[in-house]
């Protein structure tokens, strides 16, 4: 059979992002004892999340393995190119099937590749050996890299208590150095993918200034959760300035690059148009324009990185902004560069739910059950103001709540909406109490998606202010710590109205 050229190209490049399988075995060795053990993919792919608007990671779940008797396990994934996969090893308790605690497992990391063929050895004292294809990528992780820079302050002396840390910048910089050496002697050995190669550079380069980073800004704040002034914030910032380089796009698979990433857009954009306190340093229209505009500009040779900042800056448009505005220009032209991109009806649905809740408009109706298990809607709800808090965590608000349930008994109704993933009614039930002028309402996933489409729910703006004709009266309160005084002073408007 003859192909057309173009055909010819299309079926070639096809073969080429055909998934190919990589093969995990894991043995353990004869005179171990009792582990479970957890393999996990994670790939950079934005999705929805219940709460944040989009994550930037996909986890998927390869293998799951009691290994109390079992001796070898294998698992098969299916890649279309490297990825990092997690594995977790967790002690049970010796003849029982009850697990120890978190604080007792053991992380790895590893990079696998389409085709590889790996082999790791499980020891009694929870270390790993490797056999296979790229058995030595896995051998330089383990010897030269925890799961991420925060499990190494432990390990340099670092004290939460103290302000200044300085003492364990030299043992950053040796670390920095010796992952240098051995990767350079590495390379010299073995041949090393691109996609490996920038991981690890993105890693070894970014973990080290992001924390000598941290040891300057506990420093300067001095365990004050306070904002930084101008000066001290240069201070801080021009460690990105300085030290970011745009690295190939499988960087990308580098947590702390891709945060780096977005900052090397956004600092020079913030010094030309700061955040303040009366916005909730929250970006301005124009700033989320020109980011999107420099990110589009910037990475043009690096299409994946070009893609994850486009698609970040829509997502902050879409989820922290209350005026849409500048969600609609940015999906205009998000559209026109990926106009097959799955998101698109996502972000569609998100500007459509936030027009929707807008001051004056009827809130939308549910039906939910109380703690009793009755149906609840919101129109039953109706006569008293009413206070909505989302809960995207069991029992969350209530803290905060507690004393403006007092302040404003008989004149306000509180409700708990509970939105918790994955929380079963019983669950929910068992940790609700009754109190005057409190409603508690639990939604299932199901309802809590439906709610998401209807009220625009995120963790960042969880309150609905609504009158006692069922309109809105403010939807955008964000969380604020200790105290919200955003939400005390619209309550108290509410109420006298």
């Amino acid at each position: 059979m003859k192909y057309p050229l173009y055909g010819l190209f299309a079926l070639l490049f096809a073969q080429v992002l055909k998934a190919q399988n990589a093969q995990i075995t894991l043995k353990m060795a004869p005179e171990a004892t009792n582990f479970s053990v957890s393999l996990v993919t994670e790939k950079v792919k934005f999705q929805p999340s219940p709460a944040i608007g989009l994550a930037d990671v996909e986890f998927l779940n390869i293998g799951y393995f009691e290994i109390t008797n079992q001796k070898v396990a294998n698992a098969e994934v299916a890649l279309t190119e490297p990825q990092l996969v997690r594995l977790q090893i967790v002690p049970t308790s010796a003849g029982a099937s009850a697990y120890q605690p978190v604080s007792q497992s053991f992380n790895w990391v590893l990079f696998v590749s389409p085709n590889d063929k790996l082999t790791v050895t499980i020891h009694p004292n929870k270390s790993l050996t490797f056999e296979g294809t790229n058995a030595y990528y896995q051998e330089f992780l383990r010897d030269y890299f925890k799961e991420n820079l925060y499990e190494y302050l432990p390990v340099f002396g670092y004290k939460p208590t103290k302000n200044d840390n300085s003492i364990i910048l030299p043992k950053v910089d040796s670390l920095q150095q010796a992952r240098l050496q051995r990767f350079q002697t590495l390379k010299s050995q073995q041949p090393i993918s691109e996609a490996f190669d920038a991981y690890i550079t993105a890693t070894i380069n970014t973990e080290a200034y992001l924390t000598r980073q941290l040891v300057l800004d506990k420093k300067i704040r001095e365990s004050q959760g306070v904002q930084l002034k101008g000066t001290q914030r240069q201070e801080v910032e021009n460690f990105t300035l300085q030290n970011f380089k745009i690295l190939p796009d499988a960087a990308l698979m580098s947590e702390p690059y891709r945060r780096e990433l977005v900052n090397h857009i956004l600092i020079p954009i913030t010094k030309k148009y700061p955040t303040d306190s009366a916005q909730r340093y929250i970006l301005s229209g124009e700033a989320l324009q020109l980011a999107y505009q420099e990110s589009d500009e910037q990475l043009r040779a690096y299409p994946k990185q070009r893609a994850y900042l486009l698609t970040h800056w829509v997502d902050y448009a879409v989820a922290f902004r209350s005026d849409m505005t500048a969600a609609h220009s940015l999906l205009e032209k998000f559209e026109r560069a990926y106009p097959s991109s799955e998101l698109i009806p996502y972000f569609k649905q998100s500007i459509t739910a936030k027009e929707g809740m807008y001051v004056g408009k009827g809130a939308p109706n549910f039906l939910l059950k109380d703690r009793d298990g009755k149906e609840v809607t919101l129109q039953s709800l109706q006569g008293k103001p009413i206070c909505i808090a989302f809960c995207f965590n069991l029992k969350q608000h209530e803290l905060i709540f507690k004393p403006l349930e007092e302040a404003y008994k008989g004149r306000l109704t509180f409700v708990y909406l509970n939105v918790t993933p994955n929380t079963s009614f019983e669950l929910w039930q068992s940790l609700t109490e009754n109190r005057p002028s409190v409603v508690h309402l639990w939604a299932s996933d199901e309802d809590a998606q439906k709610l998401k489409e209807t009220y625009a729910t995120t963790m960042g703006y969880p309150f609905v202010l609504i009158d006692a004709q069922g309109k809105i009266v403010e939807r955008w309160i964000p969380q604020e710590f200790p105290d919200n005084k955003t939400l005390q002073k619209e309550l108290s408007g509410l109420v006298k109205k």
